[in-house]
């Protein structure tokens, strides 16, 4: 199971939940639903994967260029993403309060997807946010 389940499994409870968006902006890494489902069965996914076209460009979807208007919250030195794997946290209010590049792993062995999360940056904000009151 990989590290973005354990999270979701962890702390969906609390109202925190990971989306998955798979495209071909990078190297053509993936997309089609025949990807997406073995992706899925391959790692266990059970949080809501979705198939877009693209991530970057002139063709962006939405969502992704809703996020680029965003201020950088950081710390990564940018919203946009320059490779897959990019981390945004956003707010229940719909606020983009963190983001993090494709380096930074959530878990604390990036190898082991079981190992502890709690001294993770990208867990304790999550954890920090889930802590807020409910708008």
């Amino acid at each position: 199971m990989g590290a973005l389940q354990v999270l979701e499994d962890k702390l969906s409870g609390q109202g925190f939940h990971v989306l998955g968006f798979l495209e071909n902006d990078f190297g053509g890494q993936g997309g089609d639903m025949g990807q997406i489902d073995a992706c899925t069965n391959k790692y266990h996914v059970t949080f809501p994967q979705f198939q877009l076209g693209h991530v970057v460009g002139p063709e962006t979807q939405p969502v992704f260029a809703w996020l680029y208007k965003q201020p950088n919250p950081g710390p990564a030195p940018s919203v946009q993403p320059p490779w897959n794997f990019q981390k945004w946290l956003i707010s229940r209010d719909g606020k983009l309060v963190a983001d993090w590049d494709p380096n930074v792993w959530p878990g604390a062995d990036p190898s082991d997807p079981t190992s502890t999360f709690d001294g993770s940056p990208v867990v304790i904000a999550i954890k920090a946010e889930i802590a807020k009151p409910k708008p």
